[in-house]
């Protein structure tokens, strides 16, 4: 379980490293990730447990893209003005979710242990994820006047996963 999450943060981070809008949030170029409007309609390419358990979790959504990649689907979307992100595996099982917003949807008690530990970083983007099985936990982006720094919280516990120094 260890290993799945610390992946999923790695994607994550991966995710911020390279900027990108949320109307090319995918790679073209990128053999393994195509999205299903351009082939298809959803029923057609994605697993219909998939897109029935979405559509009952996520009422009233927009900007709703579904791609296929090579282990399942992702399918990326706005709800209630914040952007989301769940994937499926190709049975349509839910694997996780990830809901990217600014500081001020941070539950209070999280943003207290942020803000108290990291005095002279401002919170640049949260990353509240959701998978089968585990507590939800967060990934917090963070900017300093001389450092980047990644944090993951979970459970009242602060881990630092990556600093990145400013040029």
């Amino acid at each position: 379980m260890k290993k799945i999450l610390t992946a999923l943060v790695l994607i994550t981070i991966g995710h911020f490293a390279l900027p990108q809008s949320p109307k090319n949030s995918v790679a073209s170029g990128n053999p393994e990730v195509t999205t299903v409007a351009e082939r298809a309609t959803i029923p057609t390419y994605v697993s219909t447990k998939a897109v029935r358990s979405f559509k009952r979790a996520f009422k009233n959504v927009t900007d709703e893209k579904w791609y296929e990649m090579t282990d399942g689907y992702r399918v990326n979307f706005t709800a209630k003005d914040t952007r989301c992100r769940l994937d499926y595996d190709k049975k349509g099982n839910w694997l996780h979710t990830i809901r990217y917003y600014d500081q001020k949807m941070l539950p209070t008690e999280v943003r207290r242990l942020v803000v108290s530990s990291y005095l002279d970083y401002s919170i640049r983007t949260v990353e509240e994820i959701q998978a089968p099985h585990t507590d939800i936990f967060y990934v917090i982006h963070l900017e300093g006047e001389a450092n980047w720094i990644n944090i993951k919280v979970s459970d009242n516990e602060i881990n630092e996963l990556e600093r990145i120094k400013k040029s």
